[in-house]
């Protein structure tokens, strides 16, 4: 009992008392970056405290707070691979950048780097490829997305050098696979595709099967959720109404 009184205690064991909740449920919200210690968001759940004033987000009642899920517009050269399995680039985690939080966000949730760096993709893409990715804490969502039974569906747009002709692009809806022109000059085709979940390289291989030369690449859905209004390396969380 001395040795907190000399150092504190630590900042997750406040919060609980505060809240009347668990001590998992506080490092919960401190993570979740719904904790203020002296005006400044502490997102450290072993941080130590004895007389600060400790400031808990209304949102956080009881030790609940909403699980995080984050759309992001990816940009060429990010990877969707945890670091260690990467090759220098910046990941997916990295980017989140406050500052690149979209202002249609209405969410109003916290989000801490701590946080940040705790969510899970199980939706990737190639690291040249550019488009709607999704980081998730929420274990039914990340379920829902891994569901090899029911798939969802993945619209995408490639870019192709050169013209694809009719019989191409028979050749090119195979079965579980829409393709369509969307526009096309002598130099470039935009190709639109609809399918069932997506393994990165697929297409590329398809493409590369049929000598095509594949450009560029973009998701921009999946499921019920679009692309838009993120522009390229925003991100922002999942609405609580909202459903893939």
């Amino acid at each position: 009992m001395a040795l907190e009184s000399t150092h504190g205690i630590r900042l997750a064991k406040r919060v609980a008392a505060i809240l009347k909740c668990s001590r998992s449920a506080a490092e919960q919200v401190i993570v979740g970056g719904w904790v203020q210690v002296n005006g400044q968001v502490v997102d450290e759940p072993a941080r130590r405290v004895s007389e600060e004033k400790i400031d808990i987000h209304p949102q956080a009642q009881h030790g609940s707070v909403p699980l995080l899920t984050l759309l992001l517009h990816k940009t060429d050269g990010v990877t969707c691979w945890p670091k260690g399995q990467t090759r220098g680039q910046s990941s997916i985690w990295e980017v989140l950048d406050p500052a690149q939080r979209c202002e249609a966000d209405r969410s109003q949730l916290q989000v801490s780097p701590r946080q940040c760096k705790q969510l899970l993709s199980v939706t990737p893409l190639e690291d040249a490829a550019t488009g709607l990715v999704v980081l998730s804490e929420d274990p039914r969502i990340l379920r829902h997305l891994e569901d090899r039974q029911s798939p969802l569906e993945n619209e995408m747009a490639a870019q192709v050098k050169g013209l694809v002709s009719p019989e191409l692009l028979a050749r090119l809806n195979p079965p579980g696979l829409r393709t369509s022109i969307n526009h096309q000059t002598q130099e470039v085709t935009v190709l639109r595709l609809a399918l069932k979940g997506y393994v990165p390289g697929e297409l590329g291989r398809l493409f590369a099967h049929n000598g095509l030369e594949l450009l560029s690449l973009k998701r921009l859905r999946l499921g019920r959720m679009n692309l838009a209004p993120l522009q390229p390396g925003q991100w922002r969380a999942l609405l609580p109404y909202e459903r893939f």
